[in-house]
């Protein structure tokens, strides 16, 4: 099975539980065990908190999830332009806390966009 399915949410970290929602959906879809949907489920609450811009809560969030074949790919945008570049303390910690849970992530920080992908061990 595969799909793609976009998720569009406030900029407030209370919303980004909608985020990881689709995230495991995905996951789940795709096969993967549930020690990796729960890492899957972790990195999208880190890249909520990693593109937020406190100083700025009006905008929103945009998460576009592609799975097949055991991967889930996951693009997350904070919408609201305007924001300063995203500080390297909260990259850093994206970096330690969610960059093991994933196979491959990027950045954009001036742009507040992301990219990470995981697959399914095991799975194809």
């Amino acid at each position: 099975m595969s799909g793609d399915v976009r998720v569009r949410v406030p900029a407030l970290k209370r919303y980004g539980r909608m985020a990881e929602i689709a995230a495991v959906h995905a996951a789940t879809h795709q096969g993967f065990p549930s020690e990796e949907v729960a890492e899957l489920s972790q990195a999208i609450n880190e890249a909520v908190l990693l593109l937020l811009d406190p100083e700025m809560p009006d905008g929103s969030i945009s998460f576009d999830y592609q799975s097949e074949a055991g991967i889930v790919t996951v693009e997350a945008q904070l919408d609201d332009r305007g924001c300063r570049p995203i500080p390297h303390s909260r990259i850093d910690r994206f970096e330690s806390t969610a960059g093991p849970l994933v196979d491959s992530w990027k950045l954009d920080p001036d742009e507040h966009r992301l990219w990470l992908q995981k697959s399914a061990t095991g799975v194809r």
